[in-house]
């Protein structure tokens, strides 16, 4: 495996980074291994002790100052990941926080920055980017668009097509300087950025599931008594039913019902509608018109048949009787040959 050394690494993980967020949208799958390369590489520089709280920039040798832009980029890289989106914002924010501190303590920051930096961290700068007035906003385009330019010339160096051997070293560690004063006025942008949008998903209603309203009836659902919702009061389909209650003697129907030929049938909804009628089978309809004389047995037909034909044979018998009675009253016994005799 090759051997890199700190600045090896250190610009290649760069020249990455420039690749990466050249063409957003950024591949989320490409944000971990190089946040991991940025981390092992800040590593390696507290190890070696290449900085000190109480050294000046002036002191610090010239190949260590583009070093004090690690944690610039690991809170961009952050800031950039769309996972546990609060966990990454506040990660981003801690990163951009100890990086505008690092170039504080080298006094890179100017009075204006410094009292920015001091109202962010004390949690006064919430709202910052509203103080911030027309005229401060234009003087910080113009200085990001004039560093950006003067150092063109470090996007060849990581891409590994320059080397600064070739440049005097004032000339280098001016575009150094140059670069970290242009990271400033980006990091402040994006702590105004990652504040906002953290207030925006903090104020965000917690969605909780609607309550649901409490039933008196806590049996689990049965076809027994899952009858659906009805807007009319009704007494229980279930309960027994005289049938004097749906008809009348009369025979007048006094509330709808239904016939059906098994109890059971009342149980089953065919559509669910929710709307169960009273009912009774057709044993019990044929039995209440009977009681009532409506519908006679079979039995009882056949004899009320039988007597009304014995009765109107009787009727015949008689009327022949008396139409021969009547036929001997007008011819007396030997009325016949009354003249005969005679004569």
């Amino acid at each position: 495996m090759e051997q890199l050394t700190v600045g090896e690494r250190y610009r290649k993980a760069i020249g990455t980074y420039n690749k990466l967020t050249a063409s957003p949208p950024v591949r989320q799958s490409s944000l971990l291994p190089l946040i991991q390369e940025f981390q092992l590489i800040s590593k390696l520089i507290n190890q070696l002790g290449l900085f000190s709280e109480n050294e000046k920039l002036i002191e610090l040798n010239t190949s260590y100052i583009t070093f004090l832009n690690v944690q610039f980029y690991l809170g961009n890289l952050h800031a950039l990941v769309m996972e546990d989106r609060i966990s990454s914002l506040t990660l981003s924010n801690q990163e951009l926080f100890q990086f505008l501190n690092n170039l504080n303590n080298y006094e890179i920051l100017n009075n204006d920055q410094q009292d920015k930096l001091k109202q962010q961290q004390s949690g006064d700068g919430v709202n910052i980017e509203v103080r911030t007035n027309r005229e401060e906003k234009i003087a910080n385009y113009k200085a990001e668009k004039q560093l950006s330019s003067k150092i063109e010339i470090l996007y060849q160096y990581y891409d590994g097509e320059d080397e600064f051997e070739q440049f005097e070293e004032e000339i280098v560690r001016q575009v150094f300087t140059d670069q970290l004063k242009l990271h400033t006025i980006k990091a402040f942008d994006l702590l105004v950025s990652n504040s906002n949008e953290l207030n925006v998903i903090k104020s965000k209603p917690t969605t909780a599931p609607a309550p649901t309203k409490p039933s008196n009836d806590h049996r689990e659902p049965t076809r027994e008594n899952d009858y659906g919702f009805t807007t009319k009061l009704e007494t229980l389909p279930n309960s027994a039913r005289e049938i004097s209650q749906l008809i009348s003697k009369s025979g007048k129907i006094l509330q709808p019902f239904t016939i059906t030929s098994e109890k059971q049938r009342l149980k089953d909804k065919v559509f669910g509608t929710g709307q169960v009628l009273p009912s009774m089978t057709v044993e019990e309809y044929l039995d209440y018109e009977l009681s009532h004389g409506k519908l006679m047995k079979d039995e009882v037909k056949d004899k009320t048949q039988d007597i009304d034909y014995e009765s109107d044979e009787d009727e015949e018998a008689q009327l022949e009787k008396r139409r021969w009675d009547d036929w001997k009253d007008e011819n007396p016994k030997g009325a016949g040959n009354m003249g005969g005799n005679i004569g």
